[in-house]
């Protein structure tokens, strides 16, 4: 019964509040700075113009434009032409006991693949 009293005893000091006297001095909690907080952006280092003034752009010198001859004036014609690749990747190779009892350890080994696909190409006669 004791043992319920001094129990119950701790748990009612432990839920009371702790309160400041005057004279006590509180000290702020400092953190550490957070690494994958976002910075703000920087300032801008010139000064901008009033959003209100248009702006004109650089003077760019004009280029005649370059003559190009589409398929639609040319004679010929669209194919397909095949264009084979290849590329090696690796690939897991299970581990397995051979018949004398050896094991052999799983692990990655290369592997080529073949492949291809179709490009576009003009035919002009």
């Amino acid at each position: 019964m004791k043992t319920v009293a001094v129990v119950l005893a701790l748990v009612l000091l432990s839920m009371t509040p702790v309160v400041a006297s005057a004279g006590d001095v509180l000290k702020p909690t400092v953190l550490a700075p957070n690494p994958f907080a976002m910075t703000p952006p920087p300032a801008a280092v010139t000064p901008q113009p009033d959003r209100g003034v248009p702006v004109r752009p650089p003077h760019r010198p004009r280029y005649p434009p370059p003559i190009v001859t589409s398929p639609c004036c040319a004679a010929g014609y669209w194919a397909y032409q095949w264009v084979p690749t290849t590329y090696t990747t690796y690939v897991w190779v299970p581990g397995y006991v051979t018949e004398s009892g050896i094991l052999v350890g799983g692990g990655y080994q290369p592997q080529v693949v073949a492949g291809g696909y179709y490009q576009q190409v003009w035919i002009g006669y």
